[in-house]
């Protein structure tokens, strides 16, 4: 019979050491979290702090927030750092191959919890079961660029889900004829060697991400927290235990106070309010004003790798125009390109995700034309020489 080997990671807690060995009690719940992201990755930019205040929100109280996505090469530490975001809440990371159903179940489980409170009416009398919203979070391991492809259904989740006040999803009943509302509101946190926040097909869900860029570890000498070596049994109870009702009123004070937010634009401010809220109450952040200028680096840096993957249409016509070329000359004729043909292959790059948008007719002749190339009437076109 075999043994029951989990006897001598219990007794001796040098084989599975205890989060605790880990932890600094001298310090506040917000800035162990903080002190474990910096100990477990390394970030190219200085973005740790977003990083803390998105892991910190708790999704009873929030109403609208962005989906936290870590964007990097193989290697990089982006699934580590989300799989500490999973050991802070005591959840299970979800696989890019879950069912759709099996999403919802969690959702649905995950959302609320009965919670028992004083009687309304005469606290004398024993408590009562209230149903309420729940502080989770939903960890996504490795998402590739086909998943919403082949699923639009969790494509819809990520879309609709980032606000509370409209994330209802109609589905199909189980009986014929009939339909499901369920609410599919959640605080995601997603990983990706793909660039999903430079894809055209996904431009509703890029203005609803925060992209955190990651490092490849190859060249790195820092010695990282080994999250998979520790005992995280008992440390996800701290979060409710730090997210008090004194807190909470904390949290909501400030939230209101960021009516007039000045530095983001519209949607930027839409998607960060809970964010910053979570960030200056929990002292992560030292007031608005550098919540603020942070986030604004964060988004600039994403604006920035969206123009540079906008550029590829120059660099895919000047790719294609000079195939022409060099297949015209071996020819020995002059060189043509058919009005079909180059919205054909423009089509394909799209589709391919090569480019984030269909250019316009006016942005492709622009460029034909600093090529060289001319259209007729004929459909066609030419280069001048």
């Amino acid at each position: 019979m075999q043994p029951d080997y989990s006897i001598l990671f219990r007794d001796n807690p040098d084989f599975y050491p205890s989060w605790e060995e880990f932890y600094n009690f001298d310090l506040s719940y917000p800035e162990n979290i903080l002190n474990l992201i910096e100990q477990a990755s390394v970030l190219p930019h200085d973005f740790y702090r977003i990083v803390a205040a998105y892991t910190l929100m708790p999704s009873g109280l929030t109403k609208r927030v962005p989906c936290l996505f870590f964007y990097g090469a193989s290697g990089s530490g982006k699934t580590t750092i989300s799989k500490l975001i999973a050991k802070i809440h005591g959840v299970t990371p979800i696989a890019s191959s879950t069912t759709y159903a099996a999403i919802r179940n969690i959702l649905r489980s995950n959302r609320k919890i009965y919670v028992s409170t004083p009687h309304p009416s005469d606290p004398s009398k024993p408590p009562v079961s209230r149903l309420i919203d729940a502080n989770t979070i939903l960890v996504w391991e490795d998402i590739d660029s086909d998943t919403f492809r082949r699923n639009p259904n969790i494509y819809v989740l990520f879309k609709v889900g980032y606000d509370k006040e409209t994330d209802t999803v109609v589905i199909s009943g189980k009986e014929i004829g009939t339909i499901e509302k369920f609410r599919c509101f959640a605080h995601n946190v997603l990983s990706s060697i793909h660039p999903i926040h430079t894809m055209g097909e996904y431009k509703e869900l890029r203005r609803r991400l925060l992209v955190i860029p990651t490092k490849k570890l190859d060249d790195i000498d820092a010695e990282l927290l080994d999250i998979n070596s520790i005992n995280w049994d008992g440390f996800s109870t701290k979060f409710n235990e730090f997210w008090s009702l004194d807190q909470a009123e904390i949290f909501l004070t400030i939230r209101s106070s960021l009516s007039n937010l000045k530095g983001l634009t519209s949607q930027q401010k839409t998607i960060s309010l809970d964010l910053i809220a979570t960030g200056v109450s929990t002292g992560i952040w030292s007031d608005e004003i550098e919540a603020v200028q942070e986030l604004k680096e964060c988004f600039e840096w994403i604006n920035k790798d969206v123009k540079t993957e906008a550029s590829n249409l120059e660099k895919l016509l000047s790719e294609f125009v000079l195939d022409i070329e060099k297949t015209a000359k071996e020819a020995n004729v002059t060189p043509c390109i058919y009005t079909q043909q180059l919205r054909t292959i423009i089509k394909a790059w799209y589709e391919k995700s090569w480019l984030l948008e269909k250019p316009s007719h006016k942005e492709t002749r622009l460029i034909m034309n600093k090529l060289n190339y001319r259209s007729n009437s004929k459909g066609q076109w030419s280069k001048i020489f």
